[in-house]
């Protein structure tokens, strides 16, 4: 299985087709598995690199402090140790976080960024997101990873989603089940993600950016929407209707083609 090393651990990756790079970086408590959509659709057009960030999936998970911008450090090792100099960068939720933190801290190496059911973290994300970790947390109480796993994409996708697809359900889950997170990895990334605040600087992005959000995501809810146009008021912006959190998930053929359309337009 491939991995590299980098700033101490091993983080674990997978390439997919050749052209302009794009790497894929997921969210939290996401392994890379999770865009296979994606990674299936892209590679026709795209050199895809898809990987696991630090405490998740097959990348090492070290009991120390994790940060946002040592997560970017992570995803900048592994393009220099495979010998990218430039990339578009696709975040998911954290891994949004983190492609922002990648333009904002190594401009050079960033060519577009997609920005995919994320924002610029702070008090107001955390505020609007707390009934969502609220619920969940008493939900999963005393449960199993396979639960656990059920429970939190049944919450963050739109109403009735799941029901409706049971297979995707089935799917995530059991991707997710072949290297379950164990908790004090969850815990510092999510306490990675709980500190990060660019609301001050994300105006300093100078790459093209596109931004995707759902109407129906609890955990970055479509009010941030207007914090976005405010502070990049020159980034592309669509919002998925009928649509939760998981959206490379529940829109996997819209995600594709619209980040397609934005590299190659």
């Amino acid at each position: 299985m491939p991995h590299q090393t980098v700033n101490g651990i091993r983080i674990y990756y997978e390439e997919r087709g050749k052209g302009e790079p794009l790497i894929l970086i997921n969210g939290l408590a996401f392994p890379m598995d999770l865009w296979f959509a994606q990674i299936q659709e892209l590679s026709k057009d795209f050199r895809v690199i898809a990987l696991d960030n630090r405490g998740i999936g097959r990348s090492d998970k070290p009991d120390e402090e994790y940060s946002i911008a040592l997560m970017a450090s992570d995803a900048v090792g592994l393009l220099k140790a495979l010998g990218i100099e430039k990339t578009n960068v696709a975040g998911l939720s954290m891994g949004g976080f983190i492609a922002q933190e990648m333009a904002l801290s190594y401009p050079d190496m960033v060519n577009r960024l997609i920005l995919v059911a994320t924002g610029m973290g702070g008090v107001r994300s955390a505020k609007l997101s707390k009934p969502f970790w609220e619920k969940v947390a008493a939900e999963i109480a005393g449960k199993t990873a396979e639960q656990v796993y059920r429970i939190d994409m049944t919450q963050m996708t739109a109403p009735g989603f799941v029901e409706k697809h049971p297979d995707i359900l089935d799917l995530s889950v059991s991707l997710r089940m072949k290297n379950p997170q164990p908790l004090y990895a969850f815990l510092r990334q999510f306490a990675a993600a709980s500190v990060f605040d660019i609301n001050h600087t994300a105006r300093n992005i100078s790459r093209p950016v596109l931004i995707i959000l759902a109407d129906q995501d609890p955990i970055f809810p479509i009010p941030l929407a207007d914090d976005y146009k405010k502070t990049l008021p020159g980034a592309k912006m669509i919002i998925y209707e009928n649509c939760g959190h998981a959206i490379p998930l529940e829109k996997p053929d819209r995600l594709s083609g619209d980040i397609r359309e934005f590299l190659l337009g």
